[in-house]
């Protein structure tokens, strides 16, 4: 039985040696691939089963098992990666950090305006985002006398983390006057942007 090793592959990887594997054995001949992500298992068996075949998948803590007979045709054009398909991103995964408080080159004042019309927006826009991050200078957007203050207590409402980093308030001697988000630490802003597949810095 010929088998056919795709673990720490991504798609369309997996698709493309399952089609050179089955073009090399023959016709009711058994394959067995190895797969260990969920994504390229579907996309596998999808592929085999249009091309009619019967696919036994077993998982064993991750790592996937696909067992299918060649018993229908695969023709040499097959384009296998055709058949990769993968979950488009949450459009409301993704984090703003604010590092300054204008927005833009040029005129302060102008930049001052144009970051209070971009926070003003946020609570109106259909994908938000799931984290804001206050930093340097910025963390006076998150004060008791900010011109911001109503759309970002919107924002926390509507479940969006506001985090105000802790160092700053401290430079600036302001952590007593924190109207809206939470105090927090660079080791916890430095995780979250890591991790997240799209940071804006207005």
């Amino acid at each position: 039985m010929k088998i056919v090793d795709a673990k720490g592959l991504k798609c369309p990887m997996p698709l493309i040696l399952t089609k050179r594997a089955l073009l090399e054995i023959e016709q009711d001949e058994t394959l067995e691939i190895l797969i260990d992500n969920e994504i390229s298992v579907k996309n596998v068996s999808r592929f085999l089963e249009e091309h009619q075949m019967q696919v036994g998948t077993e998982n064993l803590d991750g790592l996937y098992r696909l067992t299918v007979c060649k018993t229908g045709v695969i023709a040499e054009q097959t384009r296998a990666e055709e058949y990769c398909e993968t979950p488009q991103p949450d459009p409301s995964n993704y984090i703003i950090s604010f590092q300054k408080n204008i927005r833009g080159e040029g005129s302060d004042e102008l930049g001052s305006r144009l970051i209070q019309l971009f926070i003003n927006t946020l609570p109106d826009i259909d994908h938000k985002p799931n984290v804001i991050v206050f930093l340097n200078s910025c963390v006076f957007l998150t004060l008791m006398d900010s011109v911001v203050l109503e759309p970002l207590k919107r924002l926390e409402i509507e479940g969006v983390r506001i985090l105000v980093c802790g160092n700053c308030l401290d430079y600036f001697q302001k952590k007593e006057e924190l109207a809206v988000g939470i105090v927090s630490n660079m080791y916890e802003i430095m995780s979250l942007m890591s991790d997240s597949p799209k940071v804006l810095y207005p």
